[in-house]
This record gives structure tokens, sequence and C-alpha cells, in this order.
């Protein structure tokens, strides 16, 4: 697998923006400084390994999706919402675009079962 700083530094600003961080509030999370942030989501570099890892942890995504771009789906997810497989089968791995996509053409139901399970996932895991 290729790295690609490029890549994984769009990612990293996803999550923040996601998550309503300045480039100061997310650096602090990760004790990193303002400007580092800045290198990160540019492409100057990557972050250690466990600073990804720390990132990974807080925002529940995994070390593969912040590295590569690549998510698998789990067939107890579709079972958690109750749509059948389409054009998705379980574990293929898709990019972040696909999934949004496949959020997107949920019903509202289905929307709200997932969040709510993410939601979840979230305090269990105590982010």
């Amino acid at each position: 697998m290729r790295i690609d700083k490029g890549d994984i530094g769009k990612r990293l600003q996803l999550l923040r923006e996601h998550g309503g961080l300045s480039r100061k509030a997310f650096g602090a999370l990760f004790t990193s400084k303002e400007n580092t942030v800045y290198e990160w989501e540019h492409g100057g570099y990557v972050p250690r390994l466990s600073k990804l890892l720390s990132v990974s942890v807080y925002f529940g995504v995994s070390l593969d999706w912040l590295l590569s771009g690549r998510l698998a789906v789990e067939s107890s997810v579709e079972r958690l919402l109750g749509v059948t497989p389409g054009p998705l089968t379980s574990r293929q791995s898709m990019g972040i675009g696909q999934l949004i996509g496949q959020y997107h053409s949920l019903s509202n139901r289905h929307k709200e079962r997932l969040l709510g399970y993410l939601d979840a996932l979230r305090r269990e895991g105590g982010g």
C-alpha cells in the first residue's frame, strides 16, 4: 500500500472540520502545534503513528481509513439497518465518497437507526 501524505492530510482536515475544531484546538487535543496541523493537512508530513492512533480513537475511524481512505463494510451493519445488500457486499472496501452516497440513499428511518448505532458505539468507546 502506497501512503500519500496529501491524502492523509485531507482526511485529517475532514475530521477536524467535521468536529468543528480549529487547527489550534485540534493540535491541542493531540499535543501538537497549530502550524504542525497545517503541515499535516497540506501534505508536508505525516503524523507519527501514535498520533494517528489517537486521532482514529478520538474520531472513531480506523487507521486503515486514515492511511488509505478505504473502509470495510460489515454485514452486521446491513442487518442492523434492516437493508438487503445492494451493490455493496459484506467486507467490500469503499471510499468515503461511496460510503456517503450509500448513507444518502437510506430512508430517514434507516439513517436515524445508523446514527443511533454510531452514537452508541461512540459512548461505549468513551469518546
